[in-house]
């Protein structure tokens, strides 16, 4: 067995002193960024901070409180957990995906700003990717991941290029039926103009408006559309 590197040293007699109900540990990882990790998911670069006395810093379990329906909400750990929380509240507030599902769903504005996400988690796979090339890495798995990534965001866009179309031939909005009431109103006093007897007019009004609620001629209407586009 080869012989123990003094961070390897270090960092068992670290561990030794973390109390058995710490939730987290503090460490600050190979980028230099402070981070709480759980015992299980400390990587092998990670390094254990330690307070003025000496011992690592860690996060206790804290209890929580019960609501109204039984289920207990449990408190951050610590301040700084707290906060992390309450600025991860305060972005979900803003992100436009949330925003949009609560007050528009049946906006297209949904997949866009789906995509737009599924595109940035892409971006964002492919630098992984070359931070790991960088370092003689393996990327075959990340490369996979935003293969995976890219195809969901072809998949979104031809829905939203679909939904988009659908909409342009929506027959029973209200947009569309105040169009048709206008055009109507016109073929009325045309009829009029040219003398043609009230009931007459009545009678063919009837028909287009029967002909008009059936799914054939909505089918055939968004069929046309989606050709002419």
């Amino acid at each position: 067995m080869g012989r123990k590197s003094k961070h390897q040293t270090e960092r068992e007699r670290l561990m030794a002193m973390v109390p058995k109900d710490a939730v987290t540990i503090q460490v600050r990882d190979e980028f230099g960024h402070i981070k709480y990790r759980d015992r299980p998911d400390l990587a092998d670069n990670d390094e254990i901070q330690v307070n003025k006395k000496g011992d690592p810093i860690v996060t206790m379990a804290k209890l929580g409180r019960r609501l109204n329906d039984g289920v207990v909400e449990l408190e951050p750990v610590n301040d700084a957990v707290a906060e992390l929380m309450k600025q991860k509240q305060e972005t979900m507030d803003r992100d436009p995906i949330i925003e949009t599902a609560k007050k528009a769903p049946e906006s297209t504005d949904l997949l866009h700003y789906v995509m737009m996400a599924l595109a940035e988690e892409a971006a964002s796979i492919g630098f992984e990717r070359q931070e790991a090339e960088r370092q003689g890495l393996e990327t075959s798995n990340i490369s996979t991941r935003r293969i995976n990534a890219l195809k969901t965001v072809v998949d979104t866009w031809l829905k939203r290029k679909d939904q988009v179309t659908t909409k342009d031939v929506d027959l029973k909005s209200l947009s569309a039926k105040a169009l048709f009431e206008y055009i109507f109103e016109m073929f009325r006093d045309a009829m009029e103009t040219s003398g043609i007897v009230p009931e007459m007019t009545e009678t063919i009004f009837s028909k287009v408006a029967k002909t008009l609620d059936s799914d054939q001629f909505e089918n055939e209407a968004k069929n046309r559309m989606k050709n002419a586009n």
